[in-house]
């Protein structure tokens, strides 16, 4: 087993064994592993580090492999694709959050609750959430008032439906990208370890209903850039995406590509090349229009994106300062160390391996060149690397300049929908590079082993804020 990988994953479980010992404000994102109780935070830090034993790391992976060959029913995957997403419900409210202390859930719960006459009108239509608001609102009248559930409890339910859809177009989805059981198994583990699964554990915030619609429009692309489907259904998904969270609109260049590629990939004739293009640009052409009728006939139509409902959050400023901090609601300047500190504390937190993996499989696919070369790549892989690798830049772009009104920590969800992408192409990347002409079946082992001991680290880190978010505040 690779020394790196067991350095790395050493390192990374004592940080959370060392996390009592480092000022909280500068170790937020292990923070929550000093709230387990000491002999389980021990114990399961020992559990981890025995999967760097090669003998135990491969005896697991032969228990885990003889209960898959035992299991019933692998000619119909959809099946048990359904089974796995409908347990993950029964998981995410077992487990569901407690509190209202992230991002902005104790506001949205005292606005949405109010239903009184002179209720304001951005608390049903607003431009920042538009489709999230609308529809918890409109559901709150609709139930309200229904013994036992408030605003809270609606928000928690629809996150939780939110996690089941996702895990089943997660599995739909590597299902397209493994080439064999093994590599759905690593990219699926990987995807659902991340610490933004957080999430869809009854997660009170706007982030839910996008981050599942994100993964639909990821799925969606995939299909088209295979050639199975045309280029106005994810782009109708992402159109849509954006309505429910507009944060998700740095994923237009990536889909940019998507339609580049159609159209390269199709007859060159201007007719062919009009049609991708329309399909591009209709979609949210028509979803924005269709949103801003929807909104002007509430009364708060477009105008009211340059007023109350402007982004930058409650003073307006849309990005971290170059310079100097001049409201309450910027906490550093963009190249401060504080501000290092927490883009680096928000990305542990929501992928804990995601951008050691990218920059790992990066490294690599550049000693190989495996990004470019036709002959340890096909056209379908490339285009899914580089349509990975735009909508991961620029989410990752994103998590940087933009400025998070409460600072990092608390709007960790803000930024946590980037983890989806950039650590599904580390994961596609990680099992593609042991996939080229010269591997041998020794480089397959060596995959898994270090796969098993980075999911296992992974929801050691992941398990420890769902724990810590189970605490009531």
């Amino acid at each position: 087993m690779s020394w790196l990988i067991r350095l790395v994953v050493a390192g990374v479980v004592g940080l959370h064994l060392a996390a009592g010992c480092l000022p909280e404000e500068l170790a937020w994102s292990v923070w929550p592993y000093t709230l387990l109780p000491q002999p389980v935070a021990y114990g399961a830090a020992i559990v981890v580090l025995l999967f760097a034993v090669t003998p135990l790391n491969d005896a697991a992976r032969h228990w885990g492999q003889r209960l898959l060959d035992i299991l019933p029913g692998k000619s119909r995957p959809r099946r048990w694709f359904v089974a796995i997403a409908l347990l993950s419900g029964v998981l995410f409210w077992s487990l569901r959050i407690r509190h209202l202390q992230w991002g902005d859930a104790s506001f949205i719960v005292k606005a949405l609750s109010y239903i009184g006459d002179d209720r304001p009108v951005w608390t049903i239509y607003n431009w920042q959430s538009p489709l999230t608001i609308f529809l918890h609102a409109r559901l709150w009248l609709l139930l309200n008032p229904s013994p036992g559930i408030g605003v809270d409890t609606l928000y928690a339910i629809t996150s939780v439906l939110s996690g089941i859809a996702f895990v089943y177009v997660l599995l739909c989805l590597v299902d397209e990208l493994g080439r064999d059981r093994m590599e759905k198994a690593i990219i699926s583990g990987l995807m659902a370890t991340t610490g933004a699964m957080q999430l869809f554990f009854g997660y009170v915030e706007n982030y839910t209903l996008m981050s599942a619609s994100l993964l639909i429009t990821l799925y969606l692309s995939v299909r088209c850039l295979r050639g199975h489907l045309a280029l106005v259904l994810p782009s109708a998904a992402l159109a849509i995406t954006n309505a429910f969270h507009p944060a998700s609109v740095v994923m237009w260049p990536a889909m940019l590509y998507v339609a580049w590629q159609k159209q390269g990939g199709l007859s060159r004739g201007r007719g062919v090349k009009a049609r991708v293009w329309l399909e591009l640009i209709l979609p949210p052409l028509m979803v924005f229009a269709a949103l801003a009728f929807f909104m002007t006939l509430a009364g708060h139509g477009p105008t009211a994106l340059l007023a109350d409902d402007r982004p930058g959050g409650a003073d307006g400023v849309l990005f971290v300062p170059l310079y100097n901090v001049e409201t309450p609601w910027q906490h550093y300047t963009m190249f401060s160390l504080a501000h290092l500190l927490d883009w680096a504390n928000e990305h542990f937190l929501i992928s804990p391996f995601g951008l050691f993996l990218l920059l790992y499989a990066l490294a690599n696919a550049t000693r190989q060149h495996l990004i470019g070369s036709p002959a340890h790549r096909d056209a379908f892989e490339k285009s899914v690397i580089w349509f990975l690798v735009i909508g991961s830049v620029a989410y990752l772009i994103l998590t940087f300049v933009w400025n998070p009104d409460y600072g990092g920590r608390k709007d960790w969800d803000l930024f946590a929908p980037s983890a989806f992408v950039y650590t599904l192409l580390a994961g596609y990347m990680w099992t593609r590079q042991w996939g080229t002409s010269g591997s041998t079946p020794q480089d397959r082992i060596m995959l898994a082993r270090h796969s098993v001991l980075l999911i296992t680290a992974a929801t050691l880190h992941t398990g420890a804020w769902i724990y810590s978010n189970m605490l009531p505040r």
